[in-house]
C-alpha cells in the first residue's frame, strides 16, 4: 500500500490539516470540522478499497467525488474565516496534486 503514491499524498494531507481543523473555532469543531476530517478519511478508505478492488473505476469515481466535496468543504471553511487564506492555498495545490493523481490512476485502469 506504501508504494501507492496517492495513498503517501492524502496520508501527508491528513497530517498537515487535521491540527489546521482542530483550530476551527469551538461552535464549529462538531460540525464543518468533523466533516472535513471524516470526508478526507472517506478518501483514504476509498484509495485502501479501490487497491484492493478488481473492479477499481467505480470506486475511484467515487473518491473524485469525494474529493469535489473535500473543495467545498474547504471553501466554505476559508469563505467563513475559519481558514486562513495561506493554509486555504497550501490545501487547495495538495487537493489538486491528489486529483491529478486519481485522475492518472483512473486513465491506467482505462
Amino acid at each position: 500500500m506504501d508504494n501507492l503514491i496517492i495513498y503517501q499524498k492524502v496520508y501527508d494531507f491528513t497530517l498537515y490539516l487535521f491540527p489546521v481543523v482542530d483550530r476551527f473555532p469551538k461552535h464549529e469543531k462538531f460540525v464543518l470540522c468533523t466533516h472535513i476530517k471524516s470526508c478526507v478519511l472517506d478518501i483514504m478508505r476509498l484509495i485502501i478499497q479501490a487497491n484492493k478492488s478488481r473492479n477499481k473505476r467505480p470506486v475511484l469515481y467515487d473518491i473524485d467525488v469525494k474529493i469535489e466535496e473535500l473543495r467545498f468543504l474547504l471553501r466554505l471553511a476559508h469563505d467563513r474565516k475559519y481558514l486562513a487564506h495561506k493554509s486555504y492555498e497550501h490545501s487547495g495545490k495538495l487537493v489538486m496534486e491528489i486529483g491529478r493523481l486519481l485522475g492518472g490512476w483512473i486513465k491506467s485502469v482505462g
